[in-house]
């Protein structure tokens, strides 16, 4: 962790997948490790609005959802500067909007992504075996597999280079994407 902690970090790396792929318990494990991270706003609008009795979630109102995340999202790209790693990006809003057959707004069109984040984007693909719904996450695992067909699509059309992470244990998963880090500062000194 020496070596990449002395790497300068401009640009955050963005960890994404479906929703119940596993993205937040790595996040979480990073975290732990020392690591700076944006945890997923997603999930923090959803139980908000549940909260206030409110419709701004993917499967009432994926407008006002979209809205939410994004002036959130924004709030913490902001204020967040050391953040190292992202619990997914506002292309996952793009891809929501576009598995619903809905408008997305110029802000989200026009956002300078690669300003943001790094082009590596570590990629958690579908994994029905530890797939489970809550209260957040009311909707089944096949309802999903488009979402994750358009967000790899979105991704690599956006100029993103997509890494996918082993299906492994989480801490296997962690050192997956920690020797990349380790890797990719070798090769630039």
């Amino acid at each position: 962790m020496d070596k990449i902690e002395r790497v300068s970090f401009l640009k955050k790396y963005i960890i994404t997948g479906i929703p119940g792929s596993g993205k937040t318990t790595m996040i979480n494990q990073l975290q732990k490790s020392g690591y700076s991270v944006m945890h997923e706003v997603s999930r923090w609008v959803i139980q908000n609005e549940q909260n206030r009795g409110s419709d701004g979630t993917p499967w009432q109102n994926i407008e006002r959802f979209t809205q939410l995340v994004f002036e959130e999202s924004i709030q913490r790209i902001n204020t967040q500067s050391e953040t190292l790693f992202c619990d997914r990006s506002l292309l996952d809003n793009i891809a929501y909007l576009l598995v619903e057959k809905k408008g997305v707004p110029k802000e989200l069109l026009n956002f300078p992504f690669h300003q943001y984040y790094q082009k590596t984007v570590f990629f958690t693909p579908p994994w029905e075996e530890i797939y489970e719904t809550d209260e957040q996450r009311p909707q089944t695992f096949e309802s999903f597999l488009e979402l994750d067909r358009v967000m790899r699509k979105l991704y690599l059309d956006k100029g993103f280079d997509i890494i996918d992470v082993p299906q492994l244990t989480v801490l296997e998963r962690c050192h997956f994407i920690q020797d990349f880090l380790v890797k990719k500062s070798s090769i630039s000194e």
